[in-house]
């Protein structure tokens, strides 16, 4: 090597001990910011193809994510369809869908599961016909990784079409899955909204009202007519009011800006959003109205903001309009 020789050459020739320790620093320092640096192997892409039509990736062995080493999880048979799930040695999962001997989707992920979701609701059978479109289906959950996020609910047709026709974003509902909840041979997803996640509060006081969703014109929608309630009576309402008005963490010092520890208790916002997923807008209303102290400040920019912060549900457009006016016209 040429430089370690002049190097070698250069403190021979030197005779301070001093200068001898500048020279050797300032070759080891020079040598680290003149190395060529390293390129980093691409990461193999998976393909999404599948979720677009039949066509199978144009270089499967080389672009595919799956198996790659890793360990057959599960195996899922129906038709001319292979629904196959890896995972490990290491923790990064992978699902592949075969039709007729050719792999058709990929997908890499931390960890997949055929049937329904991961911890909740009873497994359903590859090619039930999950949409009530006549058509096969089968279920694949995907969980990204994560304390308690996120996961997704994958649901693809399995006919003589290959499709994924949605992919519903559970968030943080690890307890969502599939049911059956009016018994007509179709599914529907029950699950939470979770858009006020964080919002005002930590994750573990975040309310997160309930949905139901079904399969109507080509994508799943919110099923208002099965997530409505009877209600709370007239006296169950206003024991309601009394508990949020009586709440602790009311405080003259309310910051309308803040991320937790606000002022407002969250037991406001999480009865008005029960109240409103299950039909009842006009009490959620009544309630905020009702409880919010006659002496506290901030009640019409709590209002403005709670509206804005469900307006970023992305279950807004299906439920706009039994909400209605949001905020109201309220008192001060």
């Amino acid at each position: 090597m040429l430089y370690e020789g002049i190097l070698s050459l250069t403190i021979t020739m030197l005779e301070d001990p001093l200068t001898k320790l500048t020279v050797l620093l300032a070759f080891f320092v020079g040598t680290a910011f003149t190395q060529v640096p390293q390129t980093p192997p691409s990461p193999q892409q998976g393909s999404t193809k599948g979720a677009r039509g039949d066509a199978p990736d144009p270089s499967p062995g080389k672009e595919l994510p799956c198996p790659q080493g890793k360990k057959k999880k599960e195996e899922a048979r129906f038709g001319n369809y292979v629904i196959r799930t890896y995972r490990g040695p290491e923790m990064e999962g992978c699902l592949q869908i075969l039709k007729s001997g050719t792999v058709i989707y990929s997908l890499v992920s931390e960890d997949f599961k055929i049937g329904n979701n991961f911890w909740h609701g009873a497994p359903i059978p590859v090619g039930t016909d999950i949409t009530g479109t006549g058509s096969p289906n089968v279920i694949v959950s995907e969980w990204s990784g994560g304390a308690h996020c996120c996961y997704t609910l994958h649901v693809f047709e399995i006919g003589d079409k290959f499709r994924e026709i949605a992919r519903i974003q559970a968030d943080h509902g690890d307890g969502s899955n599939f049911e059956d909840l009016n018994h007509d041979g179709s599914y529907e997803f029950v699950g939470y909204d979770w858009a006020f996640a964080y919002w005002r509060t930590s994750f573990m006081s975040s309310p997160a009202p309930r949905i139901v969703l079904n399969y109507r014109e080509g994508r799943f929608r919110l099923a208002l007519d099965l997530m409505r309630t009877a209600g709370p009576t007239q006296e169950k309402l206003a024991e309601m009011i009394e508990l949020v008005r009586s709440d602790r963490e009311w405080s003259p010092k309310t910051n309308s800006d803040c991320d937790q520890d606000c002022n407002v208790p969250v037991a406001l916002w999480r009865d008005m959003l029960d109240l409103i997923y299950e039909g009842h807008s006009d009490m959620a209303w009544k309630l905020f109205d009702e409880s919010w102290p006659k002496n506290l400040d901030g009640k019409p920019t709590f209002a403005k903001q709670f509206c804005g912060q469900l307006r970023k549900s992305r279950y807004w457009r299906d439920l706009k309009d039994t909400v209605g006016q949001c905020p109201p016209k309220i008192s001060r």
